[in-house]
C-alpha cells in the first residue's frame, strides 16, 4: 500500500471515530439532561451564568430552532438527504483533505445524535442555553462548526481553475490559440 494510500485510509478512520465519538458524547449528555431536568423532574432549568448561560430541558418537534415543528417525518427525511448527499460528496471529493474529513465526521456525528433522539424519542433533546437564542444540544454545536469547517474547505482547500493570462479564451483544437 503506497503512502497516499495509507493517509486516504488513516483520514477515513480518523472521520469515523470522530462521528462515533460525536454520536456517543451527545447521546450521553442529552441521557444525562432527561434524567437530572426532564419532563418528570422538579426543575428542568439550572442557571450557570445568571441568566446568559443555563441547562434547560426542551423536547425540539421540529428542526434547527424548531422550524417545522411536529413535522418530524418530514424533518428526518431531509436530514437523511442532506447526509447522503454529504458522504456523496465525501466520497468523490475526498483527496486527503482534513478539513473535509474533520468536517464530514461532525456533521455525520452531530446528524446522527439527532437523527436517533427523533427515531426513538420523537423529538430531539435541546438543553444548552445561552440568553436569547433557542436551545440547542452538542449536536446542533458539532454540526454548526462541522459546517464552518466545510465552508474553509470549499474556500481554501478546492482547486481552482487555472487563471487565463491576458484575457483570452483557451485555446481550443478548433480555436488556434492568439499571437
Amino acid at each position: 500500500m503506497e503512502h497516499r494510500q495509507i493517509h486516504h485510509l488513516s483520514l477515513h478512520l480518523w472521520t469515523g471515530l470522530l462521528v462515533l465519538v460525536i454520536t456517543g458524547l451527545d447521546l450521553i449528555t442529552k441521557a444525562l439532561v432527561q434524567r437530572t431536568l426532564g419532563p418528570t423532574q422538579a426543575h428542568q432549568q439550572v442557571a450557570l451564568i445568571s441568566d446568559w448561560l443555563a441547562l434547560a430541558y426542551v423536547e425540539n418537534r421540529g428542526a434547527a430552532f424548531g422550524v417545522l415543528a411536529g413535522q418530524g417525518i418530514i424533518v428526518t427525511a431531509l436530514g437523511l438527504a442532506a447526509l447522503g448527499a454529504l458522504l456523496a460528496y465525501y466520497r468523490q471529493a475526498a483527496r486527503g483533505s482534513p478539513w473535509l474529513a474533520w468536517s464530514v465526521g461532525l456533521i455525520v456525528g452531530g446528524a446522527l445524535g439527532n437523527l436517533i433522539d427523533r427515531l426513538r424519542l420523537g423529538f430531539v433533546v435541546d438543553f444548552v442555553a445561552v440568553g436569547p437564542w433557542p436551545k440547542f444540544n452538542l449536536a446542533d454545536s458539532a454540526i454548526t462548526i462541522g459546517v464552518g469547517l466545510l465552508a474553509l474547505h470549499l474556500l481554501v482547500d478546492t482547486p481552482r481553475p487555472p487563471a487565463r493570462v491576458g484575457g483570452s479564451p483557451p485555446a481550443t483544437p478548433e480555436s488556434p490559440p492568439d499571437v
